[in-house]
């Protein structure tokens, strides 16, 4: 038999991989011996549940009890309790070898690591394929662990519609136990006294002109010294979300990696970006309760006519940034309005050179087709290009725009903040959230016919169209020689 040459030496494995390579390698051997549980365990004189488990890498058994199976399945000792893997279990070697199941945030989406390992064992070649496969991908389009670590994160988010109610009962909670106001805008000063009293900071501005090249840096957390960094030259709504983001994280009392700098050079691990997620989510919730917004949205919402001064009235009630008012919305208007399929999106703009690129983006709808989301993403892009970006000045300003499919059989709502960069005269930025137009749409939105927006028809490119049209036409063929490969099966065995 072919063996594959990985040992306890050049495998780092954990009590829990042992016991989980333990329990398939008895698998493998009772199923060769063509033995269910139950007769196995009449025969090792042990409980149905006891071998189950064991099976499942749950439980590792007393030498004596590997003795007893070794001997039932006529296996040698040392070769059951081997950490060699032979062909059929190899890839379940490569996995556990490359930690890829510790980095992975399984228990988040519900998956148990044990019935996953048995389904690489069960399917070895196929699943090796998969994940190969799956390499490949990332090697073409350059997707790096960080972007895998973001794209799961997203997932995450979509799986909760983006709300999560234990973080805004934390944030409750916290404003209850502080004695801050439910409504209206929280000082960035109030914040950074209870970091400095109630939970022993230190807390140091610089403006960080003895260093241009760290310009761009908020803050930086020195976690011996539990000391944070903080550039003084950031806007107030700014340092109130970094001094509750940094709340969050003592208040959630979060454990594992966080992230120590403001932007961030890099993620490390999921538990960096999950943490930063949820503290930043905190955050928001701290500074924008949701029975607040909810009241001011719903007269804004109830207007016939499209008015963005309105919103802008709602957003300075607050100490936000446009930016995080705008991902606080799509916190709220699902939970409390209803409304479903809403995307958001960050561009930022350069003047000269002349570009726009998209620095984030978060769609709810997990059933959208990624052509286009693309395609909404390259005309939010330049409606942005053509209409916000050469038309703002000096001050922060709201838009809104309908974009339609070409069959005009879907349409989407778009409102934009967008804000000129107050330390580059050169960069704007411009943060949108979209609706699908839906019944529940209409229902809800007051300016859902209001007129006077401007829609533009979203034209899907030509060759595009071509080039689905021949992936259906091979899909069909291949279908229909299935079908008759199925038939051709059928009348043989009845022949």
């Amino acid at each position: 038999m072919f063996v594959v040459t990985l040992s306890v030496e050049s495998m780092s494995l954990n009590e829990d991989n042992i016991k989980l390579i333990f329990g398939l390698k008895l698998k493998q051997f009772r199923t060769a011996k063509k033995l269910s549980l139950t007769e196995l365990a009449e025969k090792a004189g042990l409980s149905v549940s006891y071998i189950n488990e064991i099976e499942k890498g749950k439980k590792y058994p007393k030498a004596e009890k590997i003795s007893t199976l070794a001997n039932v399945l006529d296996v040698p000792y040392d070769k059951l309790v081997s950490l060699k893997l032979d062909k059929q279990l190899a890839p379940v070697g490569e996995i556990l070898n490359s930690r890829l199941l510790e980095e992975l945030p399984l228990d988040l989406f519900g998956i148990d690591k044990g019935k996953l390992i048995e389904i690489i064992a069960s399917a070895p070649s196929k699943v090796t394929a998969f994940i190969s496969t799956i390499a490949q991908i990332s090697s073409t389009y350059n997707l790096t662990q960080e972007n895998f670590y973001f794209a799961m994160l997203r997932s995450y988010q979509e799986m909760h519609e983006n709300y999560f109610e234990e973080l805004e009962k934390e944030a409750d909670r916290f404003r209850k136990e502080y004695d801050l106001p439910a409504s209206g805008n929280i000082p960035s000063e109030v914040l950074r006294n209870i970091l400095l009293d109630q939970f022993g900071y230190r807390v140091e501005e610089n403006d960080l002109n003895e260093f241009p090249e760290l310009t761009h840096i908020r803050s930086v957390f020195i976690e011996d010294a539990k000391k944070i960094l903080i550039n003084a030259k950031m806007a107030e709504n700014q340092k109130a979300f970094l001094y509750a983001k940094e709340l969050g994280y003592q208040f959630l009392e979060m454990s594992g990696e966080r992230a120590l700098m403001t932007p961030w050079p890099r993620a490390t691990s999921f538990d960096h970006v999950l943490n930063n997620s949820r503290a930043s989510y905190f955050a928001g919730a701290l500074l924008i309760s949701p029975d607040d917004l909810v009241a001011q949205l719903e007269p804004f919402f109830a207007s016939k006519k499209w008015n963005g001064d309105a919103l802008f009235r709602i957003l300075e009630t607050y100490n936000s940034s446009p930016e995080m008012f705008m991902l606080r919305l799509i916190n709220i208007i699902p939970k409390y309005f209803g409304l479903s399929g809403m995307f958001f999106m960050r561009f930022d703009h350069k003047k000269e050179p002349q570009e726009t690129s998209l620095k984030k983006q978060l769609h709810l709808s997990r059933t959208r087709n990624p052509k286009k989301i693309t395609l909404l993403e390259n005309y939010c892009r330049a409606w942005a290009d053509k209409q916000i970006f050469n038309d703002l000045g000096k001050s922060p300003k709201a838009y809104c725009h309908r974009f339609e499919t070409e069959s005009h059989n879907q349409r989407f709502f778009v409102m934009a903040l967008s804000r000129p960069m107050k330390r580059n005269p050169n960069a704007a930025l411009s943060v949108m959230i979209g609706f699908e137009e839906n019944t529940a749409f209409a229902k809800k939105i007051g300016f859902a016919e209001d007129s006077s927006i401007e829609t533009t028809v979203m034209a899907i490119d030509k060759a595009e169209l071509l080039r689905e049209e021949e992936f259906k036409n091979i899909r069909s063929a291949m279908k229909a020689l299935m079908e008759s490969q199925k038939s051709t099966a059928v009348s043989e065995l009845t022949d």
